[in-house]
């Protein structure tokens, strides 16, 4: 029989690569990018993900076309089931779908959202949002 000690450390290291491995990687396009593409696409885990023109369609009459997409949707264990999104357009986009006022003059770049906005936003935006998973056994 072998013992194996472990702190609770490593069982964090081993836990954070577990869910590291289990969220998609991909590269972001911009609207742009994507716009100009016959058969608009991302590669999420080395396979060919393809976005619907209408959500690019949609996003152009309320974005920039210097968006990135897919839009993160990051749930963090820390935040207690809020939703993290970042980025100046990327909060303009989910804040425009939620119809929550935006200071346009404000610098912010962060918002939080929790599951029944979730809903909402990936039933307007399924093929140009990405949940990934953050986790965080100790502050």
């Amino acid at each position: 029989m072998i013992i194996l000690v472990m702190s609770m450390r490593d069982v964090e290291k081993i836990i954070k690569g577990i869910i590291k491995d289990m969220n998609p990687r991909f590269k972001r396009k911009t609207l742009r990018e994507l716009l100009s593409e016959e058969k608009p696409h991302v590669i999420i885990n080395g396979k060919r993900h393809r976005i619907k023109r209408r959500e690019l369609e949609f996003l152009k009459e309320i974005a920039s076309e210097d968006l990135k997409i897919p839009i993160v949707l990051e749930v963090d264990s820390s935040l207690g089931g809020a939703i993290k999104i970042s980025g100046k357009e990327e909060v303009k986009v989910i804040s425009k779908i939620l119809g929550k006022e935006i200071d346009i003059f404000s610098e912010k770049d962060v918002m939080y959202i929790y599951k029944p906005e979730l809903k909402i936003v990936r039933k307007e935006l399924p093929t140009t949002t990405q949940l990934i998973f953050k986790l965080s056994l100790f502050d």
